[in-house]
């Protein structure tokens, strides 16, 4: 499906799921108001198409929105048969979508869904990618720092240059979508893979709220996958790190052994051989885990890669 930049192009909306009873119903409210037929005509939008992808849920999530069906809208829930992730979920809904705009927006209103509206006028600006950029966030001072860090890491260790502070809130035209869905790897980044894949892109600056309702579903640990994942995904930089490394570890020992070669012929080391020992095992240790964790990251990615499963699996379908 296409559509010229002035024309009514289709809408689809992909919402990630997990659990997100507690905000189903608000969530609802606000999208029935902000995509409103009188709002789809204002801004010249033919219709819209929701995709909510429940990521395994153990709650009410999926029978909550049938009450998507019973207004008459145009709704898709993919209900997966356990919880993948996130990266999954937003996966399953670009490859199902077919609007000619496709949005990434979370079921717990951080990401505030009037600013799609402002995406398409960038889409029709010429973009083809606009992503949610975040000034400030509402939530604890630990997981901001966090997310600031990784930020910055990723971009550094990137090749290519990618947006900081910028979640997978964003909308995409869809010749971007069919790229991104024609890629062949399984373990996917999503936001990574909407940079990698070039066309005009720009950002849209807000202020993340606080969840509307319910808990994050995002731990520290869920964290820490995703950002190890994404930095593997895109980047093979930490490896060169690690040889850097490796070479200044070995141009320090050289340097080390001489200086302390000249002190001691000059008598001024006592047990030069014990004092030597401690800090080549020290520095040693340190630089051979780094480098083994380094490899491991990757070898583990190519390990799942290599198996071939399915990113997903549908339990079923309902439209």
């Amino acid at each position: 499906m296409s559509s010229s930049n002035n024309t009514a192009p289709t809408l689809s909306i992909i919402v990630p799921i997990f659990n997100e009873a507690d905000v189903i119903q608000l969530l609802a409210e606000r999208l029935k108001i902000v995509f409103s037929s009188a709002q789809c005509v204002k801004n010249k939008i033919a219709h819209v198409e929701y995709i909510f992808v429940d990521d395994g849920s153990q709650d009410e999530s999926s029978m909550l929105l049938s009450q998507f069906f019973e207004v008459g809208r145009e709704a898709k829930i993919i209900r997966f048969s356990r919880n993948f992730g996130h990266q999954p979920a937003v996966t399953a809904g670009l490859e199902h979508s077919s609007g000619d705009l496709v949005a990434i927006i979370d079921a717990d209103l951080q990401d505030p869904p009037e600013l799609i509206w402002q995406m398409i006028d960038q889409w029709r600006a010429g973009f083809d990618v606009v992503y949610g950029l975040r000034v400030n966030r509402k939530e604890n001072r630990i997981k901001r720092i966090a997310y600031w860090g990784f930020y910055r890491v990723y971009r550094w260790l990137s090749p290519i240059q990618v947006p900081v502070d910028s979640g997978d809130f964003c909308l995409m035209s869809r010749r971007v979508v069919n790229q991104i869905n024609a890629l062949p790897e399984r373990l996917r980044f999503v936001r990574g893979l909407r940079s990698w894949v070039g066309f005009k892109q720009c950002g849209i600056t807000y202020d993340r709220p606080e969840r509307a309702a319910g808990a994050t579903k995002y731990n520290f640990h869920r964290l820490y996958k995703l950002a190890t994942d994404g930095i593997t995904s895109l980047s093979v930089r930490p490896l060169q790190v690690a040889q850097v490394l490796a070479f200044s570890y070995l141009f320090a020992s050289i340097v080390l052994t001489f200086l302390i070669t000249y002190r001691l012929l000059l008598g001024q080391v006592a047990n030069p051989e014990m004092y030597l020992l401690i800090l080549l095992l020290l520095f040693s240790n340190s630089l051979i885990l780094f480098s083994i964790y380094v490899l491991g990251a990757y070898i583990g990615r190519s390990y799942q890669e290599i198996k071939g499963r399915p990113t997903y699996i549908i339990q079923e379908i309902i439209q």
